[in-house]
């Protein structure tokens, strides 16, 4: 009997427990939210018997544990926000499970400077010895971007001998007449705010927000010339370390048609900010003011009423660009992702966009492979670590769930 635990009920966590409900060698899933009535819904529009929604405290790591312990799951699925990473992780290894999650809260806060697997790089690779250690395993930072883009560069990396460019674009459109979040819209003005980090000559750098404006093309059905920014995310952290080969320059840059509305409210005006201000008597955060006025992640039942009733679309595109030598020749690898678009996902897993699709469906694949056994190394790695047999199940499986990966290989005279 393979069991597992998904801690959180969010747009992500419908994704997850969608996949996996339909996978024949899953018996039990148990959905875990603070909300239990946002569990209730999603494992209602799944509608799949082997769900469960349970209330679950993800600040509260002892009973994360007891629940874990008790329920003698194979694999907890974290999909919740980067704050309760290391409780969730902390209670998985308490509890004797294997672990995935999709991003990192702390980027290049220190470094043992030992080895890659050592250094502390983001969070997770802090229970890396402890996960070696007792034999269990730890996918982390397995998602779209982080995750099937990591995948996507491996694929690049291991066919050249020398890697000069990784540059890794992540471009997405959305129609409707109303504010909507297709998924957490504070944690990504968050990151808008801060500063980027890129990978250049053997180290990290990091600039301003919004700098690194590049104009790129996004192939169909895209099929759109956008522009993109840096943007602090873990691709740039991890890669240099993990993806075999040195790499001489790595970024990660995001965009969207209203990229320059984002800046104009961040930089130009400050509302990301952190320090308080003064209004008519009243200590404000912008920040928080901002938060509390964006719009929250759609529920399953308002993105199947707003699909139903032609009020919104969007798609998603993420690509790689790899750059490199190869007996002697220069080679550039140009590779994307074509997804479903909101309907189209709405309609594969009841209540999902497309955002949410691409995100997720990749952590879903990497669950099952855990589950029955098609992930080789124990300890704690990131995505890029999967060796080519892993890489092959791997986009078989989300290729499954109508996500395909193109490549162009050109050669650089």
């Amino acid at each position: 009997m393979k069991k597992v635990i998904i801690v959180g009920a969010g747009a992500q966590g419908n994704v997850v427990a969608g996949v996996l409900s339909e996978a024949d060698d899953v018996d039990e899933i148990v959905l875990a939210d603070l909300d239990l009535e946002r569990a209730k819904e999603v494992a209602a529009a799944i509608g799949s018997s082997k769900i469960r929604a349970v209330r679950l405290d993800a600040s509260d790591r002892d009973a994360m544990t007891a629940l874990m312990r008790e329920g003698g799951y194979d694999v907890v699925v974290n999909v919740m926000i980067t704050t309760f990473n290391r409780n969730i992780i902390e209670a998985a290894l308490a509890a004797g499970c294997n672990y995935l999650d999709m991003a990192s809260e702390e980027l290049l806060e220190s470094s043992r400077d030992e080895t890659p697997q050592d250094r502390f790089i983001v969070e997770q690779l802090d229970y890396a010895a402890e996960f070696e250690a007792t034999g269990l395993k730890a996918l982390i930072l397995i998602g779209g971007d982080s995750g099937l883009v990591n995948v996507m560069a491996r694929e690049a990396v291991d066919e050249l001998d020398e890697v000069d460019y990784i540059g890794i674009k992540d471009y997405g459109i959305l129609e409707c007449d109303e504010p909507v979040g297709l998924w957490s819209v504070p944690i990504y003005v968050g990151d808008c705010a801060d500063e980027p980090i890129w990978w250049e000559d053997g180290e990290y750098k990091t600039g301003e927000v919004f700098s690194g404006k590049e104009e790129y093309y996004f192939h169909p059905p895209l099929d759109v010339n956008g522009s993109v920014y840096y943007h602090l995310h873990e691709e740039p952290v991890t890669i240099p370390q993990f993806i075999g080969k040195p790499v001489g320059y790595c970024d990660f840059k995001m965009g969207e048609p209203g990229s320059e509305t984002w800046e104009f409210m961040i930089k130009g005006l400050g509302l990301a900010g952190t320090d308080p201000i003064d209004v008519n008597g009243v200590e404000v955060v912008p920040r928080d003011l901002l938060n509390k006025l964006l719009p929250k992640t759609l529920t399953p039942k308002k993105c199947m009423e707003m699909v139903k009733n032609g009020e919104i679309f969007s798609r998603l595109q993420l690509a790689v660009d790899v750059k490199g030598k190869k007996d002697g020749r220069n080679l550039h690898y140009k590779l994307w992702s074509e997804s479903p678009n909101i309907i189209e996902a709405c309609n594969r897993i009841r209540g999902t966009n497309d955002v949410s699709f691409i995100t997720s469906v990749p952590m879903s694949i990497a669950a099952l492979m855990m589950l029955r056994g098609q992930l080789k190394k124990d300890g704690v790695y990131p995505a890029e670590t999967l060796d080519k047999e892993e890489r092959e199940i791997f986009f078989e499986g989300i290729k499954e769930w109508g996500i395909t990966v193109h490549r162009q290989v050109n050669e650089v005279i």
